[in-house]
């Protein structure tokens, strides 16, 4: 009677090691898959972020190449002014000359 105890109970020892170290292995396993996934995200995570600094960056050159300068922005203005002094002498020209030639045909 004993010896048929210990005969089960060897092979429950057995089945029960043959459980535990398939256990260890499904852990180790699982903990691997996961350290990769992981280790691709942050891989990802850094490549992301060097596409969206090189965006940033292509983004701000436009804008410098967009945004005109104080100085710019002030010769403009001066050239519209000379520009718009210079009609308004032409259309004061024309204006006067029509009036004369006007005044002379009476």
């Amino acid at each position: 009677m004993h010896r048929e105890i210990w005969e089960k109970i060897k092979s429950f020892q057995t089945v029960l090691m043959i459980v535990i170290t398939l256990g260890y292995l499904l852990g180790t396993h699982l903990s691997t898959i996961n350290d990769l996934q992981l280790a691709l995200a942050e891989k990802a995570e850094r490549s992301d972020m060097e596409l969206l600094d090189k965006k940033l960056t292509r983004i701000e050159v436009k804008l410098e190449a967009a945004i005109i300068s104080r100085e710019e922005i002030v010769a403009l203005r001066e050239h519209i002014d000379r520009q718009l002094s210079e009609f308004a002498t032409r259309q004061q020209s024309d204006s006067e000359r029509k009036h004369d030639e006007g005044a002379n045909r009476r």
